[in-house]
């Protein structure tokens, strides 16, 4: 599964890559009574929309990232206390994994 999702990866870039190649035609770009005189071509508005639309997710998730992070730290800091007081109160019963028989 792992070598088919890379190999389905490669043929999405290279289908992208054979596109903007193909596409060089240039584009003047007009909005809203707006209009960029400059002529691009259609992978360079491609790729600036991309990026244009990918700031704001970017700057949305680092702090639910970073908070994610001290979180799982946090926890795994607690799992290892509750573990280290565990073994203190537990006395150990020989081998791990066999149960110890009950003498009442």
């Amino acid at each position: 599964m792992r070598y088919l999702s890379i190999v389905l990866s490669l043929l999405f870039l290279l289908a992208i890559i054979t596109f903007c190649v193909n596409n060089t035609q240039e584009f003047t770009l007009s909005f809203l009574g707006y209009r960029l005189v400059v002529p691009l071509q259609l992978w360079v508005l491609m790729v600036t929309f991309f990026v244009a639309g990918m700031v704001p997710i970017v700057m949305v998730e680092i702090p639910v990232q970073i908070a994610r992070f001290f979180r799982r730290r946090a926890v795994k800091a607690r799992i290892r206390e509750l573990e280290g007081s565990l073994a203190r109160l537990a006395p150990s019963a020989g081998e791990p994994g066999k149960e110890v028989p009950d003498k009442t």
